[in-house]
């Protein structure tokens, strides 16, 4: 639930006390309650803090507060945090006017003609609802942009693999940059400076889908090993992806019974778009068929099985 500070004029506190008990009694907080007393300390002191510490401002605009200084500073405050990286929310709530207030035109405001019990409670419910609303669309960017939707596990040895893998997945899905990590490949490596290990782990762990790349010799890697057991455990979609020549013995346990796509064979390609498609609720990209196929062309190439040691050439 949201921390609330409730902006008003002190002819105004019985409403800002209905108000606040209502959204109280849904979980919510208050940074700084209506009836609250702090010995020793001036608005002009606390002001910012408390409102550095709320999720969202609601301003309760009357007669008597359009012209109140306070109420209009706690407004600029919000303004300004909303812009933050915290982007608080901003929540007018218009009671008794017929008008917009000066200087919020460009927000969204919650209306109420009259004070009555029952306007009172349906308003308390729209702004919860806006508020839940603003949470949630803060925590849908956040997990978008914080952590990518696929992980790519593989060794970096098989760079060129995983760049063309990350190709045709880009061309074919409706997913950008963010959307993809693959560690050895521009532009899906990690950003410097980060902890190598705890972001991998957190990435791994919110991922929707991890994809790991598997040649023979993969099982000497024990961050391959760890990022397919990981995934695993945490019943994220799991896909093993035999490069090079890899068979079913290439697949470490614990998910050595996972269908594995071989990455030569272009029907398993194509298949493996197919499965991320439904599996991940995605859609394709209007119109790219021919550049799909130029991609999963290239893909095919780079994950051949490599010609064994002292094998000839035989004519026909």
């Amino acid at each position: 639930m949201a921390r609330i500070f409730i902006s008003y004029d002190g002819k105004d506190r019985e409403i800002a006390r209905t108000i606040e008990k209502g959204l109280l009694s849904e979980g919510h907080q208050s940074v700084w309650g209506v009836d609250e007393l702090v010995a020793g300390k001036g608005w002009g002191e606390l002001m910012p803090r408390r409102l550095a510490e709320a999720d969202a401002v609601v301003a309760l605009l009357t007669e008597n507060s359009q012209t109140t200084p306070s109420v209009w500073c706690e407004i600029g405050a919000a303004r300004v945090l909303g812009r933050s990286p915290k982007q608080v929310a901003l929540l007018p709530v218009v009671v008794g006017l017929t008008a917009t207030p000066p200087n919020l035109g460009d927000i969204l405001k919650l209306w109420s003609k009259t004070t009555e019990k029952q306007e009172l409670q349906r308003l308390i419910q729209e702004i919860g609802s806006a508020i839940n609303a603003h949470l949630e669309t803060l925590r849908n960017e956040a997990s978008r942009a914080s952590y990518p939707m696929i992980f790519v596990s593989h060794r970096h040895k098989d760079q060129k693999i995983a760049e063309a893998l990350a190709d045709m997945l880009t061309s074919a899905l409706d997913i950008g940059q963010v959307d993809i990590r693959c560690t050895s490949v521009q532009p899906y490596r990690l950003r410097f400076g980060l902890n190598t290990g705890d972001r991998l782990r957190e990435e791994i762990k919110h991922a929707k889908a991890v994809l790991g790349i598997l040649s023979p010799d993969t099982l000497e890697s024990s961050y391959v090993m760890f990022e397919l057991g990981a995934a695993w455990a945490q019943n994220i979609y799991t896909c093993p992806l035999l490069a090079r020549g890899a068979n079913t013995a290439d697949i470490p346990s614990p998910i050595h019974d996972l269908a594995p796509a071989q990455l030569w064979v272009d029907s398993d390609a194509q298949q493996l778009l197919d499965n991320l498609e439904a599996e991940l609720n995605l859609k394709r990209k209007p119109g790219s068929s021919p550049q799909v196929t130029q991609k999963i062309n290239k893909l095919v190439e780079v994950s051949r099985p490599m010609p064994a040691l002292g094998a000839t050439a035989t004519s026909a």
